[in-house]
């Protein structure tokens, strides 16, 4: 009895055993968690019963296998590819798997919100001015602030892309075409200025340096022609953005007609030799025996009064304010008008400050500024610097224009020696206004 109790025991675990795995694989059909009767249980489908614990029921459909079936892992994986698969259609997102490949490579989200024209047009503009703000920052740190001033005329031009819609490549290129000339100007100034004394006293200038000055000096101006109407012509551009590169068509205008300047004094030095063999019988480097042009007379008188009135409303400003700097920089204005003075007499031009007091002006747009410069430099010592940093830059812009219309030595060599002694005026205003 008690074997045959046994040998039942050990059948009913044996069947037990046995029975493991046919429920696990999930049974359908009328039981709970039996092996079922209506279908392929190692697949899971499903007859008209309930299915197994890993099985899920429905009417003759294939149910999904559960996680710790043996079709678990393959599919699982068939899924996640599923989901990864790019679906190249209309209507459809990219997946985020892709976003992220996209933004690793281009660093911008592709998937982000479009910025409005508008927005996006203030951003390139607040952008570039900022830019060029930092340069022009360096131009009061430069020894030299005349190449420095172009130095930052050039990034302005050859960085203008985004803010100057199709004409952006255009303005690269003629700021390259002009940074390129800079290399033969730079070495041939240097051969003017360090020419000795001995060959500049016998054979007087060099005329090679001066050539090249004065040729690359013309073609530049044709680029900076073209310069100039592209801004004008840029109807895309902000009104700022063009009302700064305008400025920076001037600082490049400027430096040609300093070049130019400097070409044409070298020339008109002739030496020794030159006056002997010329054959010319006016007195060398004079100009005398030439006559005004009326561009030339109407400069000369203009830079008479101009430099007066730089004198002049120093003179009040330093007397105001007690600041040395006034009464120093109104001292070098003497120089000045007295160097156009001599000028003026050497030509027999009519003195237009003769037997005029201080604060008074032969011509009426210089009586209506010195009257508003008083005044703006009266309310306290920073307007008063803020001042006269003004007159020295309208001083330089104007020597820059005089300069440009004479070929006369002696002419050029006043207002080159002034445009230099404005330029540090300038500096030394902007230094004192720094303080504040």
């Amino acid at each position: 009895m008690i074997r045959k109790i046994v040998t039942g025991m050990v059948l009913l675990l044996l069947l037990s055993a046995t029975g493991v795995p046919v429920m696990a694989a999930g049974g359908n059909g009328d039981g709970s968690g039996g092996p079922g009767n209506g279908g392929d249980d190692s697949a899971g489908n499903a007859g008209n019963g309930s299915g197994g614990p890993s099985g899920n029921a429905g009417d003759g459909g294939q149910a999904t296998p559960g996680p710790d079936g043996p079709q678990a892992q393959p599919l699982q994986e068939e899924q996640k590819r599923q989901q990864q698969e790019t679906v190249d259609q209309p209507g459809v997102q990219v997946n985020q798997q892709d976003r992220d490949q996209d933004q690793g490579r281009t660093g911008v989200d592709t998937t982000a919100e479009p910025t409005s024209t508008g927005a996006g047009q203030q951003g390139n503009r607040d952008l570039f001015l900022e830019r060029l703000s930092l340069q022009e920052e360096r131009i009061t740190q430069a020894q030299d602030r005349q190449k420095a001033q172009v130095d930052v005329a050039l990034y302005a031009f050859s960085s203008a892309g985004d803010v100057t819609a199709g004409a952006g490549p255009e303005f690269n290129r003629l700021a390259g075409v002009i940074n390129a000339s800079r290399a033969a100007t730079n070495q041939a100034e240097y051969h003017v200025q360090t020419r000795s004394s001995f060959s500049r006293m016998l054979f007087g200038g060099d005329q090679d340096a001066a050539g090249q000055l004065i040729q690359h000096a013309d073609q530049n101006r044709q680029h900076i022609a073209l310069m100039e109407q592209l801004v004008a012509n840029c109807s895309a551009c902000d009104p700022q953005v063009k009302n700064t590169l305008m400025e920076q068509v001037q600082v490049l205008s400027q430096e040609q007609n300093r070049l130019t300047a400097i070409g044409r004094q070298e020339q008109a030095d002739r030496g020794l030799f030159g006056w002997l063999f010329a054959g010319s019988g006016s007195t060398p480097g004079t100009g005398q025996a030439v006559a005004l042009t009326d561009d030339e007379r109407y400069w000369m008188t203009f830079m008479r009064e101009e430099e007066k009135l730089a004198r002049d409303v120093y003179l009040v400003l330093g007397a105001k304010w007690n600041l040395p700097v006034f009464t120093n920089i109104a001292r070098s204005e003497q120089t000045h008008m007295d160097s156009v003075q001599t000028l003026l007499d050497r030509y027999g031009v009519d003195d237009p400050a003769e037997g005029r007091a201080p604060g008074e002006f032969e011509n009426p747009d210089l009586q209506a500024l010195y009257d508003d410069l008083v005044a703006r430099g009266s309310v306290s010592p920073e307007e008063a610097l803020k001042v006269g940093v003004l007159i020295e830059e309208i001083d330089i812009d104007d020597l820059n224009t005089a300069i440009a219309t004479t070929e006369k030595n002696d002419i050029l060599n006043v207002y080159i020696n002034l445009l230099q002694g404005s330029q540090s005026h300038l500096e030394a205003f902007q230094q004192n206004l720094a303080r504040y």
